[in-house]
This record gives structure tokens, sequence and C-alpha cells, in this order.
């Protein structure tokens, strides 16, 4: 009998399982310090329209299946962002700005080799009704202090703005296909193929330059201030690049512009993207954690149209980042074990009971073996402290046995007084 899971798929153990619910707990912990409220989604919706959110590219990796009370085709979520669009475009009554943060599964097909996986754990915010560049310098300081909550310290948030490309599309008056072309050349890095594109298409040399060099373009504020120099002309791309400067400034009064770096050659992965878009690199991973945008006309897509960005993380990516650099604990710590040799066991229901109405945790050893066996297995399993009961025959003396190799033994009601 085959018990395997299918390719794309896997279940994680009880020491992984608590290290991604620690991580989640912690980034919620910061999330909520800035206002957000929960939300809880489906995992299902119908296909027709999770479809209108989630673009072209995205839809053909969705997982379908019929609903068999009506016969609709319906999907597995794909993404959060177009749930949370269509939630909000289903409101009467819509007040602004609304601060979400969202955690689940979603499920995407790619090639079941390597690490890749069907099924990815993410967790994110979503900022709706603002179109002030504040909305996106939160998102991104929320982010940030993710990070720094978790204990990492080199990491880099790679900045770019689309409008930078709507501004040269409107520039060189391209069509929607010579556009798709244009930026496929960009996507890929494809130096030769953007000299190709401009030479009959620009005269000007610094907008040339700029544009057959825009997949290299990377660096801090002084490149952006540079470029607005040469560039000053166009005033879309100026608007676009300007953009980035007040935002830089906005990110600055929050103290985390040294982690800023703007990459105008990284366009993002979601049709949606309107403006400020970022992505979260760390130096010595060889994948993104995070990343995140402004997309102020997907809410169109439904009902309505509403400025909004947000960010999320892949969480097993973080996962993967922080258990490498031993970030967080391996296992989950418990407070008591109990073993009691007695026939009865009747100290230990009482003993167990008294501790877990002061908050312990408390597990019984119910497995008839050596107590010095026992006793191994707990530390073993995380406990912090073994109590042992009944070794001497008559005695209602309790034995604690600390992580450390401490023992200590004390009577009953010495032991109640000490814990109470």
């Amino acid at each position: 009998m085959n018990i395997d899971l299918p390719k794309g798929i896997r279940a994680f153990s009880p020491e992984e399982s608590f290290q991604i619910e620690y991580i989640k707990e912690r980034i919620f912990s910061v999330i909520k310090l800035w206002g957000y409220e929960r939300i809880i989604l489906p995992q299902i919706e119908y296909f027709e329209v999770h479809r209108r959110g989630i673009g072209k590219e995205l839809e053909n990796r969705t997982f379908r299946l019929i609903d068999r009370a009506e016969g609709e085709i319906i999907t597995l979520r794909a993404d959060f962002t177009a749930q949370i669009a269509r939630y909000v475009s289903s409101l009467r009554k819509k007040e602004f700005p609304m601060r979400f943060y969202y955690y689940g599964n979603l499920f995407r097909y790619v090639p079941p080799k390597a690490d890749n996986l069907w099924e990815r754990k993410q967790i994110g915010v979503e900022l709706i009704g603002v179109d002030e560049l504040e909305g996106d310098a939160e998102v991104i300081t929320i982010a940030s202090k993710v990070l720094d909550c978790l204990g990492i310290d080199e990491y880099q948030i790679d900045i770019n703005n689309i409008k930078i490309f709507e501004g040269i599309r409107s520039v060189l008056s391209l069509s929607e296909d010579e556009y798709k072309k244009f930026m496929e050349f960009v996507k890929h890095r494809e130096v030769y193929y953007l000299k190709e594109f401009v030479k009959y298409k620009v005269n000007d040399k610094l907008l040339s330059d700029f544009i057959v060099n825009i997949p290299e373009i990377q660096g801090d504020i002084n490149l952006i201030r540079s470029l607005r120099k040469n560039l000053e002309k166009y005033n879309e791309i100026d608007q676009a690049l300007k953009e980035l400067e007040d935002l830089f400034r906005i990110l600055s009064n929050y103290g985390i512009s040294g982690k800023v770096i703007f990459d105008l050659g990284e366009p993002r992965e979601f049709f949606y993207y309107t403006g400020v878009v970022f992505e979260i690199i760390l130096p010595d991973f060889y994948k993104p954690i995070g990343q995140g945008g402004r997309y102020d006309n997907l809410l169109s897509q439904y009902n309505g149209n509403y400025p909004a960005t947000g960010f999320a993380f892949n969480l097993i990516n973080l996962w993967n980042y922080l258990s490498q650099k031993k970030l967080i604990p391996e296992k989950m710590e418990k407070d008591f074990f109990i073993i009691d040799t007695t026939p009865d066991k009747e100290i230990a229901h009482k003993v167990a009971d008294f501790l877990r109405q002061r908050g312990y945790s408390v597990a019984r050893d119910i497995v008839e073996r050596k107590y010095e066996d026992s006793i191994k297995y707990a530390f073993e399993k995380g406990f912090k402290n073994v109590i042992v009961i009944g070794i001497d025959r008559g005695s209602k003396d309790i034995y604690i046995y600390s992580v450390g190799g401490s023992i200590e033994k004390l009577p009953f009601e010495e032991f109640l007084k000490k814990f109470q």
C-alpha cells in the first residue's frame, strides 16, 4: 500500500511545526502593534471569481476541481491579495483605511522537483484605501521590524517602482505587444535585445543608456537623484523616480533607510502591481523571503476602485533560514513530566491538576517501563523538569529532576507550597 504524499506536498514533524508556529506568533506580535486585524479567508474560491485577481500566468498554475453541489469549477486559493480584494469589494459598508493581516496556505503548481512545493505557507498584511506614500512606507517598515524581532540583522530591501516602466512605455509610445516584449527583456536582463529594441525608437543618449542598462541599475538614493537629473525632461519617468526619493525620506524617518537598495531592473511577479514594489533579500540565502507592493487597480477587477498596498512573507523560506542560522528554538520546552510508580497513581493526578491550574504544561508517563528510561525520554522530548513519585515506598516525597542534572526531594505539602 502506498502511503506517500503527492510530489510537491510535505508534512512537518512536531519539532518543525513548533518552529513554524513560533515564527508565526512572533510575526503576529509585531503586526498587531501597528493596528492590523486578523482576517481568515477560505481555501476554496470559485475559479471564475478568483481568476480575475490573479492574472493569466498564475491562473495556469491553479488547482481546480468541481463543486459537487452546483457543478461549478472551484479552485484552491492561489493568492491572498486577490482574495482580500474580492472580500473588500463584497462589503456593503467600507470605512478606510482597512488594515488586515492573514496567515494560511496557498496552492500553485510548479514542477515537483528539488524543494519546490505546491503548498505554500504565507503570512502578510494588506493596507486598503491609502494612496499616499506613507502607506507604502508603513508596510515596508512593518516587514523590517518583523525581521528585527526574529533576530535577522543582515537583510536588504530591494525597492522599485512599476511607474518607471509605465513612463518608458509612454515616452516610447509602445504598443501592448511591444511593451510585453520590452518587459520580458528587462525581466531576463537581456541587455543586447534592449539595445536592439531602442535603436530606432530613442534619439536621446541619456534616455537610451538608461533603458538599455535598466536591468543592471542598482544602488542607493544617490543613484536615484542622479537619474532624476539626467531624465528630468521626461516627466512621467521623473515623477516615478521622485516617488522613490520621497519614499526614502519617509523610511529614513522610520530609521530603516540603511537597509534599502533600489533595484530598477527587477519587475515583480504579479500583473496587478501599479507603483512601489519591494523584495526582501538575505545575502547568504538563496531564496527571497518576502515581497510586496502597491496594487491600486486590483479591486476594480471586482467592484469599486480603491488604492492598496501590502506584503507577504514566504513562511517556509523564512523558517529554512532561521533554522539554518539557529535563530529559533529547536523544540518546544515543556514544564513538567510526571512519573508515578505507585499502583493507584492518585498523587500524579493531583499534582498534574494542581500544576495545570497554575498555567504549567504537564504530561504524565502512562507507559510501563523503568522510571530511569522515562526520565531519559522526558528530557529528550524537551521537558524542563521530571517529577518522580513513589520511589520511596509508603512515602509522600516527590523527586524533581531538572535539565541541568540537579535532583530535589520535597514532601508533598512542601511541593504544593513551592508551586502555589
